[in-house]
């Protein structure tokens, strides 16, 4: 029987090992497809660029694998860039064999300042003289904001069109926490903070529904007077078709103007031909924006090595990241490399971010303050840049945001669960121990706040919510006084920031770094974007040993709210967030 164990255990110990090697090679393979080199796409003439949407737009575009893994699909799901959506446009104006593009989109797409910014780059392709189709079998309010800029817009026989308006839904957990025993203690400053309501309330506040229906009617406005100018369709009638939903049929969306023509995606490709001079029995020659990337550039006839840096900040800001997607305190770490670094002449710090721990927080800002002083730091905002976003943004030499970003939020909150009753009540384990001062458990979970505990997490609050006022007074020139009137964590779309102060201009990232070129001036520059992307092997030995399972990580994706919940309740003591999330449908 010994010998039986004796064997069994080294077996045992062997198949372990050798899972692990062939994980390891596998993963080493993965890693070598992903880092190979690409061959050089080349183009023909009366190419059709195509752009589609229907897919998730980043900031920047995604290669490790574990990050863009569809559990659902089994497959890598693929990812867009923002930046290299731009700068592919803009080559493509230039590209004697592309002669214009098919937008395609569908029920995924990008934030609407993100829409906006692409938006605003197919009109400047427009611009050289050259074509856009748009061609989808569903029409989202976004996505067809996008699409009606488009020389035509095609909607699929059997298509929808969604024109009704906007609405922003919050969930609320106030009740089921108390079902099973949890008590969310909060503190906070700024009567407009309301990322803490759902663990508060059964339904919105004055207070949160005043600066979310001020939101809303912003981003509406924007996209009516968007698509009237280029629809040639007045604003009334556009609030008519939509409070009726009129045009959710075919027939009806194609009456109203609201699209060109009725077609399948062949018919689609017969127009093009003829659009690109090809004859009906030729193959009609397209490229994807994500090939495009690899598709041959004359040489530059000045080589210089003076270069933008791109700094993104995506995600909520924590101490630690746990991804491309997720801001750590270690940014801060990219801002003094890029300061020391001579060929970087300036920098824009692209911020798509609610915002989050607000120790980690000022340890970035602190670092975007240093290097402010020593060369131009342009600030873009994405979506949003709020609360914590807009902390890390405060020390920019200019602030630009996007017409519909979120931004503002300038407050401040505390929140510490009591999970007492979910634990005695509901489990049966009780908690006991000895403290050698007053405050020595401060924060405990597993019994409610004293009166001095609140009182003492209410001051540290405060100093917190002081501190922000004075970055924000300090570098956007008013009183603390004038900064606490905007503030109380209020948001505001960017457009209303500009109006306030809190913001520079109005544009999106390809204004960010024209701004910085001037103001380096620049003539000629390159792009170098970070953080470094780490290795992909790296980064998916990193999360193996994370925090987050596959299945919370699906989870996630498909709920948002999942992520969020957990973001708040672990993202520290004093926290720097906007409005735990509006869902614009």
């Amino acid at each position: 029987m010994k010998g039986f164990f004796k064997y069994f255990l080294a077996s045992f110990l062997a198949v372990c090992v050798a899972l692990v090697v062939l994980t390891l090679i596998g993963l080493g393979s993965i890693t070598a497809l992903i880092s190979a080199s690409p061959e050089v796409v080349k183009l023909k003439p009366n190419t059709v660029l195509i752009l589609d949407l229907n897919r998730r737009v980043t900031e920047r575009s995604i290669d490790n694998p574990l990050e863009i893994f569809d559990y659902q699909s089994m497959g890598l799901e693929t990812t867009l860039g923002l930046y290299d959506i731009i700068h592919n446009l803009q080559r493509a104006a230039k590209d004697p064999n592309i002669d214009g593009i098919l937008l395609k989109t569908g029920l995924t797409g990008p934030g609407i300042s993100t829409v906006d910014e692409i938006r605003e780059a197919l009109v400047s392709f427009k611009k050289a003289g050259k074509f856009v189709v748009s061609y989808s079998e569903i029409y989202t309010q976004g996505s067809y904001y996008l699409a009606s800029m488009a020389d035509a817009v095609f909607l699929n026989p059997e298509g929808i069109l969604e024109f009704r308006g906007l609405r922003s839904d919050v969930m609320f957990f106030k009740k089921a926490l108390e079902k099973i025993g949890v008590e969310v203690q909060v503190i906070r400053e700024g009567r407009y903070k309301s990322a803490v309501e759902p663990f508060l309330q059964e339904s919105m506040s004055e207070y949160s529904k005043e600066q979310t229906m001020a939101y809303l009617d912003a981003v509406w406005s924007r996209m009516l007077a968007g698509i009237g100018e280029d629809r040639k369709i007045s604003k009334d009638e556009l609030n008519r078709l939509a409070d009726g939903w009129i045009a959710r049929t075919p027939d009806a969306a194609l009456k109203s103007k609201l699209i060109d023509s009725l077609l399948y995606e062949d018919q689609v490709n017969e127009v093009l031909k003829t659009k690109t001079g090809l004859i009906s029995t030729e193959k009609l020659r397209t490229v994807s924006i994500m090939d495009y990337t690899l598709a041959s550039t004359p040489a530059s006839k000045e080589y210089t090595p003076d270069r933008i840096a791109i700094i993104y900040g995506t995600g909520t800001i924590s101490m630690e990241s746990s991804g491309s997607q997720s801001i750590g305190s270690e940014l801060a770490q990219t801002f003094a490399k890029a300061r020391k670094d001579a060929k970087i002449k300036a920098i824009v710090f692209r911020i798509n971010s609610p915002g989050g721990d607000a120790l980690a927080s000022e340890i970035i800002r602190r670092e975007v303050e240093l290097t402010s002083a020593v060369k131009p730091v342009i600030v873009s905002m994405g979506d949003v840049a709020g609360s914590g976003g807009y902390w890390i943004a405060t020390p920019g030499t200019k602030i630009v945001a996007g017409y519909t970003s979120l931004t503002g939020s300038i407050g401040a909150f505390g929140l510490i669960p009591n999970m007492q009753k979910l634990l005695t009540d509901k489990i049966g384990i009780t908690f006991d121990g000895v403290e050698t001062n007053k405050l020595a458990g401060t924060g405990s979970l597993f019994r409610p706040m004293t009166e001095m505990e609140k009182a003492v997490f209410d001051d540290q609050l405060t100093q917190t919510y002081n501190h922000f006022l004075q970055h924000v007074s300090k570098t956007r020139k008013m009183t603390t006084a004038e900064v606490d009137a905007i503030g109380q964590g209020r948001i505001w779309a960017g457009v209303t920031a500009k109006d306030k102060g809190l913001i520079d201009e109005i544009g999106g990232l390809q204004k960010a770094i024209e701004m910085a070129a001037a103001e380096a001036g620049l003539k000629s520059w390159r792009i170098r974007e970070l953080p470094v992307m780490k290795n992909p092997l790296s980064e998916i030995l990193s999360q193996f040993g994370g925090k987050s399972s596959p299945a919370e990580s699906m989870l996630a994706r498909e709920i948002p709210a999942i992520r969020e919940i957990k973001e708040i309740m672990t993202g520290g003591k004093i926290q720097a967030r906007v409005p735990f999330r509006i869902d614009i449908n």
